[in-house]
């Protein structure tokens, strides 16, 4: 059996994977929160890429559109697609040189830099369990299902909601709709 890797290890295995690199994906785009797919009888993360900039005011980082997604396939942890949504049908009309909201948003305004960062990791182990449970290695109950709702919605910005209905209506409808 293999290792299944962890969620974090999988995003912070893509900004030196030798792939992603060659896509030339320009500096300053960071990953977004992933979406489980199920492509073709296998298990995939795709992981959206957006960009943020810094304004100087509390409150106030510009948090652009979803412009790149990476997909990989679990349990192999293996690239099968890479996407500028520039290019993509659904995408035509969206400025990805305008941002469409802030950071940080009114569900996680009070929370510290630890704080934010313990949810964060809190998701990502739900998303860690809801894996090992589509692989057949453990369970994902309906509190967990419900968890992990909670977390991704008070996590994600509102302003991207949108954006990941486009990228998978299946996910948004389950974990965040």
């Amino acid at each position: 059996m293999k290792k299944i890797a962890n969620t974090a290890e999988i995003l912070k295995s893509l900004k030196t994977n030798d792939l992603v690199l060659a896509a030339k994906m320009p500096m300053g785009y960071t990953a977004g929160y992933p979406i489980l797919q199920n492509r073709n009888g296998s298990l995939c993360m795709t992981v959206p890429y957006l960009k943020y900039k810094i304004t100087g005011e509390k409150d106030k980082t510009q948090v652009y559109p979803i412009r790149y997604t990476v997909t990989v396939e679990i349990p192999e942890n293996i690239i099968v697609r890479f996407e500028d949504l520039a290019f993509a049908k659904g995408h035509t009309k969206v400025n990805f040189d305008k941002h469409v909201g802030y950071f940080r948003h009114d569900a996680i305004k009070e929370l510290t830099k630890k704080q934010y960062e313990e949810k964060r990791n809190e998701l990502y182990a739900m998303y860690d369990k809801l894996i090992s449970a589509v692989l057949g290695e453990g369970d994902f109950s309906a509190d967990d299902e419900k968890s992990m709702k909670e977390l991704l919605g008070m996590l994600l910005e509102p302003c991207l909601m949108g954006a990941y209905k486009v990228l998978d209506k299946d996910f948004y409808n389950k974990f965040l709709a």
